[in-house]
This record gives C-alpha cells, structure tokens and sequence, in this order.
C-alpha cells in the first residue's frame, strides 16, 4: 500500500515531465526564436531580445512546473509563489503552449523534426487543462 506523499508524488509526475518538456522548449527549440526574429528589423537589439523571450518565457513556466511537481517544499520568491497558487500561471503556460503550437503549424509547417513539439504541446496542454479543473474543483467545491 503506497502512502499519502507517494501517491502525491507520482501524481504530480506529469507536472515534473512538463517542466522538463518546457525547459527543451526554451533550451534547445528555436520556433518562438525564429518566430520573433522574422517579423522584427535584424539589428542587435532585436537579436537580444527575441532570445531573451524565446529562452526566459518557457524556462519561466518550466521552473514553475518543476516547482510544483519535486520541490514543493522549497521556497521562492514571494510573489512568484502567489501566481503558482492562482488560475493565472495555467493560464498562461496554456497560451504559452498553444502559440507554439499555432507557430510550428501555420509558419514552420509541421515535419519530422517538430512533430514531437506538436505532440508534446497538445497533449500537456490537454493535461494543464484538466489538472486546471480539478484544482479548481479541489479549492471550489
């Protein structure tokens, strides 16, 4: 028989596994890069920041995921805690998620290479909204 923190632990696997999938996201993936890069007039400043945005808005949401799935007796910063306790941080990692997604299909096409991003993105979105719902439900009865 597995205990409370075990059955915890493993429920919050997927959440882990998102953090994971978005710090690839902000690490290795290039869309959001290229995406802002192609609409902006090629100078050092743009450069800086198409990959301050590419780079730090998924490693954002990855190490909030993180933090709720291992660490969640650590504590950060006041004000970051309060929007991984709210609605808003689902919110936005599903925006987040879904533009990435509306990128790679509508710019990029979808090939070989990025299909796996495609899949990854709509599945954990599917699982954001649903964990979404039943944290509501949990603290909304």
């Amino acid at each position: 028989m597995t205990s409370y923190s075990n059955k915890r632990t493993l429920a919050n696997i997927p959440l882990l596994l998102g953090g994971i999938f978005m710090g690839y996201l902000a690490v290795f993936d290039e869309t959001l890069f290229n995406f802002i890069f192609e609409f902006v007039v090629q100078d050092q400043f743009s450069i800086s920041l198409a990959t301050v945005i590419a780079a730090a808005l998924p490693m954002f949401f990855a190490v909030g995921f993180i933090k709720q799935s291992v660490l969640r007796s650590w504590q950060t910063i006041y004000y970051y805690e309060k929007m991984l306790l709210g609605d808003f941080f689902w919110v936005l990692a599903i925006i987040l998620l879904n533009t990435i997604t509306f990128i790679i299909v509508t710019q990029e096409g979808v090939h070989q290479f990025n299909i796996l991003i495609v899949a990854g993105c709509v599945s954990f979105t599917i699982y954001l909204v649903i964990h979404s719902f039943k944290i509501r439900k949990k603290y909304y009865p």
